[in-house]
């Protein structure tokens, strides 16, 4: 926990001064193709670098949000200007993708949660680019003729990705006229 020491072996060679440290979480797995897309990392906390005697290091932590555990991973805290000016857009080709995770821990999603779809920057998706968010249109018994029929999808929301990555990226919900959640369609804004 905050102030304890932790040692860690690696190669220390172009060591930083700060580190991330992380737990490996859930599998994003494209529900359509079943193809793993990548994997959650789940911040546990930040630790300082204090000494280095060959591939062990000496490591003090500044931040713990949780225990942290061996086997957690050490990431060297990732300095990248954050964009604080976003241009808004449609996106350039048709998406259709879906809701895989949601940061705030929980199933629902709604308004200023943080997302991840299953789509990224190999198909086409940039930062600004803003979709609609749609409920799943439910399948229901014709009661006429007996046949099961879906309904189409709903429209309850608006989202803005934010950063992307090869194959998914990160959304943030900025309107939500009902409640979202994971699974539900994100496709181009009408």
């Amino acid at each position: 926990g905050l102030g304890d020491y932790l040692y860690a072996r690696g190669d220390w060679e172009n060591a930083h001064q700060a580190y991330g440290i992380y737990r490996k979480g859930p599998a994003y797995v494209d529900p359509e193709t079943q193809e793993v897309l990548g994997f959650a990392a789940l911040d546990k906390g930040m630790a300082r670098m204090e000494t280095v005697e060959g591939d062990i290091a000496r490591m003090k932590v500044t931040d713990s949000k949780e225990d942290i555990r061996p086997k957690d991973r050490l990431i060297p805290t990732e300095e990248r200007k954050v964009d604080s000016i976003f241009y808004p857009k449609s996106p350039d080709g048709e998406v259709n993708g879906e809701i895989l995770h949601v940061f705030s821990g929980v199933r629902n999603v709604s308004q200023n949660d943080v997302v991840v779809i299953n789509r990224g920057a190999r198909e086409g998706m940039m930062i600004g680019d803003v979709l609609a968010v749609k409920t799943k249109g439910e399948v229901v018994k014709d009661r006429i003729t007996g046949e099961l029929v879906k309904l189409p999808d709903q429209r309850r929301g608006i989202m803005m990705i934010f950063r992307t990555f090869e194959k998914v990226s990160y959304g943030l919900i900025l309107r939500s006229e009902a409640p979202l959640s994971v699974g539900d369609v994100v496709t181009n804004p009408e």
